[in-house]
């Protein structure tokens, strides 16, 4: 059968099993399962298995309980908002506060959830009331919130970036790394934004007097800073200075953040029992989703090279392109499309396993190339009409604000992110600097 038929007919009835509503690591599995035993059999299902198997007991997997230990650890311990009250202090003459204050709180918590989905639910819940109160435009509330949201794939540490790292088979080391300048920028950029717009048109986010009547002494605000903010963001760096000063690897990083961050629920006496039985909990559940959409992704790779799709259409491909800066483009503009409809574990299975052996042939830097597919996959996720950002926003709002209005309030964000696209792209060296270091 050739290549071509072979991978229409399997992307056609992954298709047809994900609109079922089976979820999407069961939807990789059943199709490969039967399209490897179709094609090739006993044998062939047999070696699929042991290769899922060697795919999930690989290394490169174990930071992940470890980060999700850390988030779940700073999340129901109020570490985190115990953050989010001390940025509230320092930053309150700024225009639009309360939408910087949920950028860097966002930012902070991104690195410690890896999931956009999560940032927005929680900065909606937590920020949007008050913001509504104060008067703040509708568009302003939600965009900042959703921007919030989509540092969370980007700032390290992020499962996002291990679990891409794993299908992609590259270095989890070199993401982590390579994504932190990109992730700042990206901040920077919508602050800039933020505070620009809020001075051009202060009805955006106006200031009340109860912002301005205590007036905070400057030795407060300095104690506030090393008592509430400073020990957070300590953790945080020992966890990316290990992995880039060579000292240990990202598994060793993950695991001293997972004890940082309990050994600073005992300083702030927020551990008990309960704190850790909900934190190895949710932290098993998270992992094993993250481990199952893996392995799947890992069944569909090998569906690909068993049937020899990927080897034939990487032929195709390289036999028809000649030009790098063209196939980089082509994959950037597929992950973006495929964005606006399907989700982000999805999208990676999908492509990742497609796109990589392109990377290869083409000699594309694999750090580079992967924080860019980041960042278009999260600008998916708040693209309009079915950013599923934009829905999770819309669940936490009150019902005075319209769909329309988040998509508003999103769509300057998006062309932010697009603005830090077209940089990465014409500097490369805002992915590969710090990873060279290393």
């Amino acid at each position: 059968m050739e290549w071509s038929l072979v991978l229409a007919l399997f992307l056609g009835w992954l298709i047809v099993v994900m609109f079922t509503g089976i979820p999407v690591a069961f939807s990789f599995m059943v199709v490969s399962c039967v399209a490897i035993y179709i094609m090739l059999g006993e044998a062939g299902l047999m070696q699929w298995i042991l290769g899922m198997q060697a795919k999930l007991s690989n290394f490169t997997f174990t930071p992940i309980p470890f980060f999700v230990i850390m988030g779940e650890v700073f999340f129901r311990s109020g570490i985190i908002t115990r953050t989010m009250d001390a940025l509230t202090n320092i930053v309150r003459r700024v225009p639009g506060r309360l939408s910087v204050i949920t950028l860097l709180g966002g930012g902070i918590f991104a690195s410690l959830s890896g999931s956009s989905l999560a940032n927005t639910a929680m900065f909606g819940s937590l920020m949007m009331p008050e913001m509504m109160r104060r008067g703040y435009s509708k568009e302003m509330t939600t965009g900042s919130i959703i921007a919030s949201g989509a540092l969370a794939m980007i700032i390290p540490p992020s499962n996002q970036i291990v679990m891409m790292a794993g299908i992609a088979s590259i270095s989890v080391s070199g993401i982590l790394i390579g994504a932190i300048l990109p992730g700042i920028v990206m901040l920077v950029v919508y602050i800039i934004y933020i505070i620009v717009s809020c001075i051009r048109n202060p009805s955006l986010a106006p200031t009340i007097d109860e912002d301005l009547e205590v007036d905070i002494p400057l030795s407060e605000i300095i104690v506030t800073i090393f008592k509430d903010i400073v020990p957070l963001l300590l953790i945080i760096k020992i966890v990316i200075g290990v992995i880039l000063t060579g000292i240990g690897t990202a598994t060793e990083a993950a695991a001293f953040g997972a004890l940082g961050s309990y050994i600073l629920a005992i300083i702030y006496r927020r551990f008990n029992f309960k704190l850790l039985v909900q934190t190895i909990i949710g932290s098993l559940k998270t992992t094993t989703m993250l481990m199952l959409i893996i392995g799947a992704s890992s069944g569909f790779s090998q569906v690909l090279s068993l049937t020899g799709a990927s080897r034939e259409a990487v032929k195709f491909i390289t036999g028809t392109i000649t030009s790098p800066t063209l196939i980089i483009f082509a994959m950037l503009a597929i992950t973006f499309v495929l964005g606006l409809f399907i989700e982000q574990a999805a999208i990676m299975m999908v492509c990742l396993p497609l796109f990589m052996p392109l990377v290869h042939a083409f000699e594309i830097d694999t750090i580079w190339f992967a924080v860019l597919f980041l960042i278009l996959l999260q600008i998916g996720q708040f693209t309009p009409p079915v950013g599923m950002s934009l829905f999770v926003m819309k669940g936490v709002s009150p019902p005075e604000v319209t769909m329309n209005h988040i998509i508003r309030g999103a769509i300057p964000f998006l062309l932010l992110d697009i603005l830090v696209v077209i940089l990465i792209i014409l500097i490369p060296p805002l992915a590969t600097a710090l990873p060279s270091l290393m």
